[in-house]
């Protein structure tokens, strides 16, 4: 399954990128002038927002019985899900590498702070299924492997 933001949190995402880069170049070519520096750093800056923008629009998670990737804005990872420890509610992925060492994926595409509702609660249903996925694919341990009952003493 394939979870990502909602769409107007992309496009607004989108927007950020592309305001940001026309602000940094137009301040730069308004202090520095139109000259060939000017214009490799503008072009720079614009690659870079290009990047980003792109890296937003994939955010997401993709999880299945196999384990799970994490898209966040400059990198992905692939985490196996018998590596996988828990899905927090932060949101995040506590997991162990092959040798046993502890690691912490956070899943930047459902975090956020003072969000609209509709996207705070659709982030919020995401992070649901990603826990419920964690829940699921776990052994149940059978109840009958607890401490057996005495019988009851009769009168």
């Amino acid at each position: 399954m394939d979870l990502k933001p909602l769409l107007i949190t992309r496009i607004a995402q989108t927007v950020l990128w592309l305001a940001l880069a026309g602000i940094l170049v137009g301040y730069l070519i308004s202090a520095q002038g139109a000259g060939p520096l000017t214009l490799g750093i503008s072009v720079v800056i614009v690659a870079v927002a290009g990047f980003l923008i792109v890296r937003t629009h994939r955010m997401g998670v993709r999880y299945g019985a196999e384990g799970l990737e994490v898209r966040g804005i400059l990198r992905s990872r692939w985490i196996p899900a018998e590596q996988v420890v828990r899905v927090t509610g932060f949101p995040a992925v506590r997991w162990t590498t092959a040798e046993g060492s502890s690691r912490w994926t956070p899943i930047s595409a459902f975090y956020g702070i003072g969000q609209l509702g509709s996207v705070e609660r659709y982030n919020q249903f995401c992070i649901l299924q990603l826990r419920t996925w964690d829940e699921e694919r776990r052994p149940k341990p059978s109840p009958a492997t607890g401490k057996p009952r005495r019988p009851r003493r009769r009168k």
